[in-house]
Order: structure tokens, then sequence, then C-alpha cells
């Protein structure tokens, strides 16, 4: 019997891998125009301009830039949706998906494949003694 696909959470549009590269380069910037990604990405080959528009079309209507008010020919777009969101987001489906929404099974993948490196580590040690662990 075919598995159903998970219901998506109510709210934005998942990116895609092309989208979240380019809302990396809005995010750094703080708003961007079309040809400042295309400099900023750099990929080989380059991208099209047309591609690059057809994603910004795509990521404002999915609401995560919005143009901003400017002098300038180009439209240049400013995130919307802060990138702490969309990484939490991110984040809360690796722990469902892959480590049963547990966040011990997570550090412990972290730990164990030598992901953490000591000063890290130092950090979370210190942030485990400041916020306590949750109750329940």
């Amino acid at each position: 019997m075919p598995r159903r696909p998970k219901p998506r959470p109510q709210g934005l549009e998942e990116l895609t891998p092309l989208e979240t590269e380019i809302m990396q380069v809005v995010w750094d910037c703080g708003d961007a125009t079309a040809a400042e990604i295309a400099q900023t990405l750099r990929k080989t080959p380059p991208l099209a301009d047309t591609t690059i528009y057809t994603v910004l079309a795509r990521l404002r209507k999915k609401g995560y830039i919005a143009p901003i008010p400017t002098i300038e020919r180009s439209l240049r777009f400013a995130p919307v949706i802060p990138r702490e969101q969309v990484g939490g987001r991110s984040l809360r489906g690796l722990l469902q998906d892959f480590f049963g929404n547990s966040p011990r099974r997570l550090l412990a993948h972290l730990l164990q494949a030598g992901e953490v490196d000591e000063k890290e580590l130092a950090e979370i040690r210190k942030l485990l003694k400041k916020t306590g662990p949750k109750e329940g």
C-alpha cells in the first residue's frame, strides 16, 4: 500500500534548493537586485537572468520577499521572512522526518559524527546551564 504524503504545515510553502540559495543572498545583503544576486552567486555555468527573475517571482508569490521602493531602474527585493524562522521550520522538519522528533537523537548524531568542535560544545554547555531542561 503506497504511503500518503505528509500534510504540509500551514503557512509558507517550502523553498526549493535554488530558492534557498537565492534567499541566502537576499538575507546576507539585506536587500538585492537580480543583477546583484547573479553576481553574488557566481555559479558555473552562470544562471540566466530569466532564471533569477523567475525564482524571484516565485519567492515573491510565496511571500518570502517583497519589492522595496527605490529610485533605481531595477527592482530591489528585501526579505519578509527572517532566516531564523525558515531555519527553525526546516530544523523541525528534520527532527520529525529523520530523528523521531528527538533533539537528543539529533545532537547525538552531530556529536558522534564529529560535527561539533570543542568551542561549540562549550557554548552548548553554557546554553544548557543557562536555559535548563524543559519539564515534562
